[in-house]
């Protein structure tokens, strides 16, 4: 007959008759009689100087002195200790340390220290605060694979259907700006940028082309994003102010005026798709919240600087005033906004994505300017 495991349970088999030979030991022979008195005269010893104490002592200030410094070293080391381990050995040493301490006294003073009963008390509270944790770990865990679950599902249904549409729409785009480029006429001006110049069609169209290419990209990218599962190769160098200069500023030039301080040398190794769908959801998170309606003279800032160890950009706008009881945990998180916000909370939230993604951080900085977020990416 098979059975696996054969080895592993010749062991258990092994380890069971041991116990069972020592079990008969402990049956045939004395030990156990002796310990069991031992024990019970032990407890006796310990009922009757409860008794004694009880009636012959009553609580002194020096019991009281001990039993308060217990209780401050003991909070002490409960709070200031990191890790669960070191405040569970710190305070079971403790423990062991108080046990001769109490014996001494009750000889010298015949005062009997309620001391190591304290710090055994709070011995057992971090253990139950320890195992809480990890149970309240266990199920945010669930909850947050579960939410992943659903946002890779809905992701796959909108990859499915909307991709297609949009191949369909770009192709009569490309197709009617090859059309004017053989006619010669994809130079003619179609309107006026805020900063003066002109747009020809052939950049509008191409604008318009590249915002479909974009979307396709956030459909393609958004799952490895979301589940956490963008792979290191598909990290590249990326130049940072020429990037937004040439994908970022262009798209927006007739609504806003976009500037870039940095050096073009500025580069960071980074997933380049998601970071230009972050930066595009802080544009138009400015047009929605910060400039709504006309906005004359509005105008977005982007400051890079470098360091050895990160690159850092200061984003500013000159809009209305971002929300003063909205923190960086809320703007960051799906669904939260201010009160009068029209949007739904998601732009926010993939921002919130992108930086946790790069192992980044974000900070609202509460200055003179109306809005300004630095974000911050270890190089």
């Amino acid at each position: 007959m098979y059975l696996p495991h054969k080895r592993t349970f010749t062991a258990n088999l092994i380890i069971g008759g041991s116990i069972a030979l020592f079990v008969y030991y402990l049956k045939e022979s004395l030990l156990l009689e002796f310990l069991l008195a031992r024990l019970t005269r032990f407890l006796a010893q310990v009922y009757l100087t409860l008794v004694k104490n009880r009636f012959g002592y009553a609580t002194s200030a020096l019991s009281l002195c001990c039993d308060a410094l217990s209780i401050l070293i003991t909070a002490f080391l409960w709070t200031y200790l990191k890790s669960t381990a070191s405040r569970l050995a710190a305070n079971f040493c403790f423990c062991l340390v108080l046990v001769p301490a109490s014996y001494a006294v009750y000889h010298s003073y015949g005062v009997i220290l309620t001391s190591p009963l304290i710090a055994s008390g709070v011995v057992l509270a971090i253990l139950l605060e320890a195992v809480s944790q990890q149970f309240s770990k266990q199920i945010h865990a669930r909850i947050s694979h579960e939410k992943q679950e659903a946002e890779f599902s809905i992701l796959g249904h909108l990859n499915h259907n909307v991709k297609p549409n949009l191949q369909m729409a770009k192709s009569p785009l490309c197709a009617v700006i090859d059309f004017l480029e053989e006619r010669g006429v994809s130079g003619a001006v179609l309107a006026k940028r805020l900063d003066g110049s002109d747009e020809t069609v052939g950049e509008a169209l191409q604008k318009a082309v590249l915002s479909l290419e974009q979307i396709g990209g956030i459909l393609e990218e958004t799952r490895k994003l979301v589940t956490h599962q963008i792979p290191r190769e598909d990290f590249s160098e990326v130049a940072l102010v020429p990037l937004i200069r040439g994908e970022i500023a262009p798209l927006y030039a007739d609504r806003i005026r976009i500037s870039v301080a940095g050096g073009d040398g500025v580069t960071l190794r980074m997933h380049r798709e998601s970071f230009v769908e972050a930066l595009n959801n802080l544009v138009r998170n400015a047009l929605t919240h910060g400039f709504p309606g006309a906005h004359p003279g509005g105008e977005l800032c982007f400051a890079l600087r470098e360091t050895r160890n990160r690159v850092s950009i200061d984003y500013t706008n000159n809009g209305a005033p971002f929300p003063s009881n909205l923190s960086a945990k809320d703007f960051l998180s799906c669904g939260k906004k201010s009160h009068d916000s029209p949007g739904e909370g998601l732009g926010g939230a993939w921002i919130g994505k992108v930086i946790e993604a790069h192992r980044g951080s974000f900070e609202i900085i509460r200055d003179a300017c109306p809005l300004h977020f630095r974000i911050t990416f270890p190089k």
